[in-house]
């Protein structure tokens, strides 16, 4: 007796095996059958033995229960081996989230006024948010891991089990910092944070059961890992009602689950009367096949009850509605198995019409459980008596929109709207004759009439259309007439069209919200396996961004649920939609980019899941946000005019909450950056109110309203960022300041957006527009009294006050007499002087700083000031005339007003620090300040011998003191080693005026003249020394030479000409646009490495140094040979204005590395650097000036490239199974749009190749046409491809490979248009270019080849590998190129290559000898890319600079040879794979013209012949049999009679269409009866000509 092949003991009888539980982790299957058989009796090896007769012992009843040893069970595969590592690091994840849910989230202090209230509000709305969509998402990936681990664990997809764990595990994590912080909300609201923490942990804690029941090497029962599961639905809900987010209704979920047992109880009853068939069948085979549809039906309707109690809490959420619908389908698929098996096993009709009763009340209650979810997923009943009308209505309009130029189909859809609007005419007829208001009747009345009327008219047009079905204008005035009916419909039933249009918006921003939160949750996750930093620092980047726009959307969402009627909630949920688009767009788009490079296959695709459903999400959003905004629009006004009245209101409070010392600031909020948030909403005011300005002048309502809505959310901000700057000032009176001055702007704006809305009905009334100018002048006024408010503005405005207060004492007409001596009132004003030059330069440096900075120096400047001022008064009392006293005062008015400059332009600068040319206004000021005091000291000290020039000295030693501190500015143009020999020079002079001054001042005898000489050397000696220094220190680290080389490069661009130049001006233009962007990508690295590593930005100076070189030595040729001398002007002049921002640029760069924590001077670098960028853009704006058409050629190139890339990516998701196709299309959806785009993309090539040597203009069109189409072409492939469904990724990879072969023929033919642009005909490069057209012929030609196979399964295999020889040829021929590749790699490299080659190989003879269609494709797909990417690694390998010339062609010969090699191996499998053509040789025979004997039969023996030709007597057959020739080659045969050799042997030579070979008549081996003309080439094709 055999052991049986189940892996637990089984229950022994007589003659049956049963197996107790199914079991799939076993080799073979189990069997029913008899295990006690007859002895069988042979001749025994030794003669004749004995034998005895007697009885089996009795049956063995013993049960052996319990788990199986591991040393039983099969070795895990790969595959399962990564879903163990996923689960156990999920299980980490879980556990690490489990214990942080022991404590609160740590709130700040918060107070009592509007702002603080909405804060806390907002704060847990936003939690409950993500809370909710994340319990979504794990229930969703429970019931993923239920439906995927159902099957055969042979056929189960592991890495979707791991993306599933993946996404239960990491939004469990993130889960929990919302519920510490949600807890810690509701704890300080007086709830019981305490039980959402538990539930909480409950959840964690039935996670985590779940995943350890969901161990590949986990021995326990499947009913444990449904229980898990369960477990995991349950504490889910119960999480959700502790958050008060349990949305949907319990009666709901009762019904759910009711619907969910009806299924369980069908399916039961069906699976009794399949057991029925399986007792009656007596093929035991058939029996088992029925028992086991029986079995698995039973499971997957287990399955889907366990599926019902997981999802039931999240019904709400799509992904979960999605999961419960599949395991329907799976219920459906089982029940549809037992159907089958029972007809296979049975044929008795009693017995199936049972089965199929029973299988008809499973799909019933099916359907029932699908309709009950679809309720929901609708929203449940409509909104309002209209509602199925009117979206019958605008439904059926878009649709006769789109069906332009199909009367046939508009004609069918008016009748459905004729029906709907008569539907509707009817229901407002009755709610007129109900209305008690007179009024309201009326108004229903003459509603229903306008709807009456514009219906007859669009059925009159309807008629017309139907009449005339080729009719444009007929098919126009349809569409004319649904659109008027449209409106009436919008005018009839307003109400509820909005209801319904804000409902769906409602439903798409809470999903746009949660499909982000889920983005964000998966790309946070797969940041550790990403093996590409700067793709995860753009995602983060990207997610950040829509982070800080999901509260909005969520606060939108809540406020029009909440206020339903509230027109300015509605608004503020569309404008909250629409400012959530653009980052969710971007975010998706990153977060496919990243998808590649993430090494963790689970997480991987949890993020392209992720991305997928958001953007689905944002398409949704999108749709719903415009159609709101159509029906909500006319309300933008008095919206943003209630929104401004509620901030005017919020800011009471904040008042109210200062005067108590109540206010705080909110979390997040500190002075620095409320006051910048402050500055840069005063901007988005200012812009704003522009904006509205220029809108009411238009007369355009509805712009004004969106213009008034920018206005009232930028004033929300500024009213924001006030009451932040009020919460952290500690002064009461700078508190009420600041808040009643923004109480101020809003009550200005309020009337501004009242005057708006006056004067946009009359846009042509002067006096309308003279009130709102008026208004908005107010309205500017008071934001400048806000920011004024701000701390350290106040300050300067005191000090301003404070210079004008003191400088009036200068309109005296006299002063009083002195009491102080002449040197007294000298020394004074000397050291008052000095204060003031210091206080100075203190106020430059504050205003780059901190607002405190700012207050602190500004008033210390205010109060040197009136010292300075004083002195100077006291001086001018001791002139000895008028004259010289007014002298001194008109130089006091000339500090007084220099300093009042410089006060404005350290304020103006502090308020805005981005401002263009403040930094340059503010130095300005302080030298003038400097150069005032100066004349002022040398009037007053002009009489003392030697004074001036001595005080003069110090005060320029002074000034040039901060360079020497901060040595970050160059200020001469000498390298490094000229300024040491410098320093040397000038410290020798400096000691020599300094001994003579000392000499000069101690010896009386030497003259004035002596003295004055010394002090002025000593002075010129320490500004040469100072500058010599700095310059000196800032060239550290080589800078002085890099800038040199920029400097010489700039200057060698203004010599004359060397010689001619010699290429085009292509050829440089192509190599300076190269360049450029290579600056630009330099310059972008450095402004991130200012921050990340400042040490770096050395090498990338040398790095910009070297491209500038480059770029300025292309520059000169390039001008010579530009299409006129103003245009090689144009582009030398934006080459040196690069050069010299290169040349700051390296030395902030210097001066960095000698600081890297000088925040001033990376500030400096970061704005240098992006002064390079903008002249990067004008170097590149001149050069396509130059040549607009080869530019044009140039940035089609890139955009060609970027298409390929982005092929290459969808080709990887299609390789992985993951190209999935939208709802319910096929490939004949876009079969028509493709072939339609490809041949447009053919006359744009024509266009292209024809425009080469015509004007720029024109062959800039034509490039830019090509790319248009391209791109067209691409995407619509690419839907065509995803139609085919995932589950043949093959013939996906065929149909993208095919566009991807056209796009990159086409970045080749403009690569190859380009180079020939103006060239004469004979060019090389025109014949290149004609190279390049014909090979774009031929790859379009392959497509629509491809895509008319695509769908023939006979075909389309044949059709991949022929163009799988193409490619291969055309690669070749780019590989025997003498053009070296772009970059090389080492021999390792192309060694660990060459495996490829193995592989496609042997998938290429399989594919030979199997001849079967997905054998032949797959061949196709792995062939292209293994030859291809061995000819690129071999030809890269061989121009390495260890390989010598020998070795390279060596290498570069074999590497051809391999692949002719292979090309012949392919075309061997195509010729025995092809089927079979038709051939048409004509009606009568092809040698006997006239002959008409009657047909013959099949001759020789090989295979049925398909065909029989022209007459009997010269009848010729083909067959699909084949016939062995020389060296063993296989190939199809031709048969002929005998009769006809004579007139066919050696005598007819047949070819075919595509030229690959001749037919050859040979005898067939024996000779005799037949002729066999066989193929020698490759197979036969369409046409037989005879010769």
């Amino acid at each position: 007796m055999r052991s049986p092949p189940c892996w637990k003991t089984p229950c022994l009888q007589r003659s049956k095996l049963t197996v107790l539980q199914q079991q799939f982790n076993r080799v073979g299957k189990a069997e029913l059958g008899a295990v006690a058989l007859p002895a069988i009796m042979r001749t025994g090896a030794g003669g004749p033995e004995n034998f005895q007769v007697g009885t089996m012992p009795q049956p063995q009843l013993q049960i052996t229960s319990g788990q199986m040893h591991r040393g039983h069970m099969p070795p895990l595969t790969s595959a399962q081996q990564a879903l163990t590592g996923t689960i156990n690091s999920s299980m980490q994840a879980v556990h690490a989230a489990q214990a942080t849910l022991d404590d609160f989230e740590t709130l700040p202090p918060l107070g009592q006024d509007a702002a603080s209230k909405a804060w806390r509000k907002n704060k847990m709305d936003e939690s409950k948010h993500e809370i909710h969509s994340q319990v979504d998402a794990i229930t969703a990936g429970t019931a993923s891991v239920v439906n995927l681990t159902a099957g055969d664990p042979a056929d189960t997809d592991y890495t979707a089990v791991g993306c599933a764990v993946t996404t239960i595990s990491s939004n469990l994590t993130e889960m929990s910092k919302g519920v510490k912080l949600l807890a810690a909300l509701m704890e300080d609201e007086g709830g019981n944070g305490r039980q959402l923490l538990q539930a909480a942990k409950n959840l964690a804690s039935a996670v985590s059961d779940l995943l350890k029941t969901a161990q590949p090497a986990s021995a326990e029962p499947r009913q444990n890992l449904l229980q898990a599961a369960g477990l995991v639905g349950q504490t889910s809900g119960e999480l959700l009602q502790q958050i008060g987010e349990s949305d949907t209704d319990p009666r709901f979920q009762d019904m759910l689950m009711q619907l969910a047992k009806a299924v369980a109880s069908a399916a039961a009853a069906l699976v009794l009367k399949a057991k029925n068939v399986a007792q009656k069948t007596e093929d035991a085979a058939l029996q088992t096949q029925v028992i086991a549809a029986a079995t698995q039906c039973a499971l997957s309707t287990s399955q889907l009850v366990a599926c019902t109690k997981v999802v039931a809490p999240t019904i709400s959420s799509p992904v979960c509605q999605e999961q419960l619908i599949e395991a329907g389908k799976l219920v459906a698929k089982s029940a549809e198995g037992c159907v089958e098996a029972s007809k296979a096993a049975t044929s008795d009709d009693q017995l199936l019409k049972q089965v199929g009763v029973a299988a008809t009340a499973v799909t019933q209650a099916l359907n029932d459980l699908l309709q009950h979810i679809k309720q929901h997923a609708l929203g449940g009943q409509p909104i309002g008596r209209y509602d199925q009308a009117t979206d019958t209505i605008l439904n059926v309009t878009e649709n006769i929109f789109s069906s332009m130029g199909d009367a046939g189909e508009m004609v069918r859809q008016a009748r459905i709207l004729a029906q709907a609007t008569s539907d509707l005419v009817n229901a407002i007829k009755a709610d007129a004759e109900g209305e008690t208001d007179l009024e309201n009747s009326r108004k229903l009345l003459s509603a229903a009439k306008i709807l009456a009327d514009a219906t007859a008219k669009m059925v009159e047009a309807a008629k017309g259309a139907a009449a005339h079905p080729d009719s444009e204008e007929q098919q126009q005035r349809l569409r004319e007439a649904a659109e008027g009916l449209r409106m009436a419909t919008n005018a009839a039933a307003q109400n509820a069209i909005k209801k319904k249009l804000v409902h769906k918006l409602e439903h798409a921003a809470k999903q746009a919200a949660a499909s982000a939160t889920q983005t964000i949750a998966a790309a946070q996750h797969a940041a550790s396996s990403n093996k590409n930093p700067a793709a995860q620092q753009q995602l983060v980047q990207s997610c950040k961004v829509v982070a800080e726009q999901i509260p909005m959307l969520v606060q939108g969402v809540r406020g029009s649920q909440s206020q339903p009627d509230s027109p300015s909630a509605q608004l503020a949920l569309i404008a909250a939609s629409q400012n959530f688009l653009q980052p969710g767009g971007k975010m998706v788009a990153a977060a496919k980019a990243t998808v590649p490079t993430i090494t963790d296959q689970a997480s991987a695709m949890q993020l392209s899941q992720c991305a997928k459903n958001l953007a689905a999400a944002l398409a949704e959003l999108r749709t719903a946000a415009q159609k709101a905004q159509e029906a909500c629009g006319p309300l933008e006004i008095d919206s943003a005019l209630g929104l401004v009245q509620s901030l005017e209101r919020d800011l009471q409070e904040a008042k109210a909450a200062a005067r108590d010392g109540k206010l705080k600031p909110l979390p997040g909020e500190t002075m620095e950056k409320c006051a910048q948030d402050l500055g840069n909403s005063t901007k988005a005011v200012s812009s704003a109110i522009a904006h509205l300005l220029g809108e009411v002048a238009q007369g355009n309502e509805n712009y004004t309203g969106i213009a008034a809505r920018e206005v009232a959310q930028a004033l929300r901000s500024l009213s924001q960022a006030a009451r932040g700057v009020a919460a952290n000032t500690a002064d009461p009176q700078a508190q009420n300041a600041m808040l009643e001055c923004a109480s101020d702007v809003m009550d200005k704006a309020n009337n501004l957006i009242e005057e708006a809305r006056k004067a946009v009905g009359k846009p042509g009334d002067p006096e309308s527009q003279q009130r709102l100018a008026q208004v908005a002048k107010a309205v500017s006024q008071a934001l400048s009294r806000c920011v004024n408010c701000l701390p350290g503005q106040r300050d300067v405005d005191a000090a301003i006050r404070m210079v004008g207060e003191a400088s009036k004492r200068l309109l005296a007409d006299s002063f009083p007499p002195s009491t102080k001596s002449f040197q007294e009132a000298q020394s004074q004003l000397n050291q008052a002087a000095a204060g003031l030059n210091q206080s100075a330069n203190e106020l430059v440096q504050a205003s780059r700083g901190t607002s405190q900075d700012l207050a602190r120096s500004s008033g210390k400047f205010g109060q040197d000031f009136n010292e300075f001022l004083q002195a100077g008064v006291e001086m001018a009392s001791q002139s000895p005339n008028k004259e010289d006293q007014a002298q001194v005062v008109s130089n006091l008015k000339s500090i007084s007003m220099s300093s009042s400059k410089l006060l404005l332009a350290a304020k103006a600068l502090s308020a805005d620090p981005a401002a263009p040319n403040l930094k340059n206004q503010l130095a300005a000021a302080a030298r003038a300040v400097t150069d005032s005091i100066n004349q002022l000291i040398t009037m007053c000290t002009q009489q003392a011998p030697g004074q001036k020039e001595c005080d003069n000295a110090l005060r320029e030693l002074e000034t040039v003191k901060e360079l020497l501190e901060n040595p970050t500015q160059t200020v001469n143009d000498m390298s490094y080693f000229n300024c040491l020999d410098s320093v040397m020079e000038n410290s020798k002079v400096l000691g020599e005026s300094m001994a003579g001054i000392s000499q000069n001042a101690k010896n009386t005898a030497h003259t004035q003249e002596a003295l004055e000489e010394a002090v002025q050397m000593m002075k010129e000696a320490v500004e040469d020394l100072t500058t010599t220094l700095n310059e000196a220190a800032s060239a550290a680290g080589v800078v002085g030479g890099m800038v040199d080389s920029i400097t010489q490069a700039i200057n060698q661009l203004d010599e004359g000409p060397v010689g001619e130049p010699e290429g085009t001006f292509v050829d440089y233009q192509t190599t300076m646009v190269k360049t450029a962007k290579a600056i630009a990508v330099t310059v972008q690295e450095m402004v991130t490495k200012s921050t990340t590593n400042p040490d770096e930005l050395g090498t990338l100076a040398n790095q910009l140094t070297n491209d500038y070189g480059q770029l300025a030595q292309e520059a000169k040729p390039a001008a010579l040979t530009a299409e006129n001398e103003e245009i090689g002007s144009h582009i030398k002049r934006r080459v040196q204005e690069l050069g010299h921002g290169c040349a700051a640029l390296v030395t902030k760069a210097g001066a960095l590395q000698c600081s890297p924590s000088d925040a001033y001077t990376k500030k400096e670098l970061i704005e240098s650097a992006r002064k390079v960028s903008e002249k990067v853009s004008h170097v590149l704006a001149a050069l396509q000036a130059g040549n607009r058409g080869t530019q044009a050629c140039i940035t089609a190139a890139s955009a060609v490239s970027g298409i390929i890339a982005d092929l290459d990516t969808t080709i990887m998701f299609a390789t992985a199974g993951t190209l999935n196709r939208e709802n319910s299309e096929t490939f004949a959806d876009h079969r028509e749009g493709i072939l339609k785009t490809a041949k447009a993309l053919v006359e744009d090539t024509k266009v292209l190749v024809q425009n080469a040597t015509a004007s720029q203009e024109k062959l800039a069109q034509a490039a830019q046409s090509s790319v248009s189409t391209i791109t067209r072409l691409a995407e619509v492939v690419k839907l065509g491809a995803a139609s085919l469904g995932s589950e043949d990724p093959e013939t996906q990879v065929v149909l993208i490979n095919a566009v991807k072969d056209v796009a990159k023929a086409l970045g080749d033919l403009i690569g190859a248009t380009k180079a020939a642009a103006g060239k004469a005909g004979d060019d090389p490069a025109v014949y290149q270019l004609k190279n390049s057209a014909k090979v774009m012929v031929t790859n379009v030609t392959s497509l629509l080849k491809t895509v008319k196979a695509v769908e023939d399964e006979a075909t389309k295999g044949t059709r991949a590998l022929e163009a799988t020889i193409e490619h291969i040829r055309q690669e070749l021929a780019v590989f025997s190129s003498p053009v070296p590749p772009a970059k090389v790699s080492t021999p390792e490299d192309f060694i660990r290559m060459t495996k490829g080659i193995t592989m496609a190989t042997a998938k290429a003879v399989a594919a030979g000898n199997s001849c079967r269609q997905e054998d032949v494709i797959a061949t196709a797909n792995l062939s292209r890319r293994a030859i291809a990417d061995m000819l690129r690694a071999c030809k890269v390998a061989a121009y390495h600079p260890e390989v010598s010339g020998d070795v390279r062609q060596r290498a570069l010969r074999f590497g051809k040879e391999c692949a002719d090699g292979y090309l012949e191996l392919l075309e061997h499998v195509l010729v025995v794979s092809v089927p079979v053509p038709t051939l048409r040789v004509g009606r009568g025979c092809p040698w006997m013209p006239g002959c008409s004997s009657h047909p013959q039969g099949a001759l020789g023996s090989a295979s049925p012949p398909t065909e029989v030709f022209a007459c009997g007597l010269h009848s010729w057959q083909r067959h699909r049999g084949t016939v062995r020739g020389s060296g063993g080659m296989r190939r199809p045969c031709l048969c002929v009679t005998a009769a006809a050799t004579s007139q066919l042997h050696g005598k007819v030579s047949l070819r075919w269409l595509e030229g690959i070979g001749d037919v050859q008549v040979c005898q067939m081996e024996g000779g005799g009866a037949q002729t066999v003309v066989s193929c020698r080439e490759g197979p036969i094709r369409q046409r037989i000509n005879q010769q």
